[in-house]
């Protein structure tokens, strides 16, 4: 599946918002129960005692959460004014089904992984 294609089906069961600058989009320990893709603007995710990042267009929001099933481990916010596209995670979980189960555990593995070594994620 080419990004294009992937981008494709997500928009066809997400739905675009808007988020003001200064805005919080979700916070340190709330239920993950979306995934985020930034269409356009731009956003700072803030964890304590860890460095900020910054996310601009094109950037998937807590994919490792989601996929892992914890709770945001990142605070993020508007630096503009964002256009998003948000997969609640029913829609995304059904999506992955159809796909193919072999893809949807190499994806939470891999995930997984990630988390292990990336700065900021869940353990």
């Amino acid at each position: 599946m080419s990004q294009t294609d992937l981008m494709a089906a997500l928009e066809s069961t997400g739905m675009r918002a808007t988020l003001a600058r200064g805005e919080t989009l979700f916070s340190s320990g709330q239920p993950c129960k979306n995934l985020y893709v930034i269409l356009d603007g731009r956003v700072i995710c803030r964890s304590a005692g860890k460095p900020d990042i910054e996310r601009e267009a094109g950037d998937v929001l807590c994919l490792i959460d989601f996929l892992l099933g914890t709770p945001y481990s990142r605070s993020c916010e508007a630096l503009s004014d964002v256009q998003l596209l948000i997969v609640p995670q029913e829609n995304l979980v059904a999506m992955l089904e159809a796909a193919d189960n072999v893809m949807a555990m190499m994806m939470k593995a891999t995930a997984a992984r990630i988390a292990a070594k990336q700065q900021g994620a869940p353990a």
